[in-house]
């Protein structure tokens, strides 16, 4: 049987600049799904899946998926990804901010 666990990483956060969110610890996963939900009219967004061996030292994983400003929600899928994972979002800015839920569904 299958471990299975969703966290909740950004809940409802106002981002008004480039922003990376919480890392968070995941080495016993072997597959991971990250779901970007933004609220409300946003900017098109990228959002690049990163990886770490230590949650300090980062690394892109993947191309950057792109969030139009008409979608509301994305998903990235990772496996074989070691032990630390986080997202880099970059679009939002002080005039076109966005609101997002950032929820991470690991299964090992």
């Amino acid at each position: 049987m299958l471990t299975f666990a969703t966290s909740v990483i950004e809940r409802r956060l106002e981002i008004k600049a480039a922003h990376t969110t919480h890392p968070f610890e995941a080495g016993w996963a072997g597959e991971a799904v990250f779901f970007i939900q933004v609220e409300g009219t946003h900017p098109e967004l990228s959002i690049q899946a990163q990886i770490s061996p230590d949650g300090l030292h980062w690394i892109d994983r993947g191309g950057p998926c792109v969030l139009a400003a008409q979608e509301e929600i994305a998903a990235i899928d990772l496996v074989n990804f070691g032990g630390w994972l986080r997202l880099a979002i970059t679009g939002a800015t002080e005039e076109q901010p966005a609101t997002v839920l950032v929820h991470l569904a690991l299964k090992g």
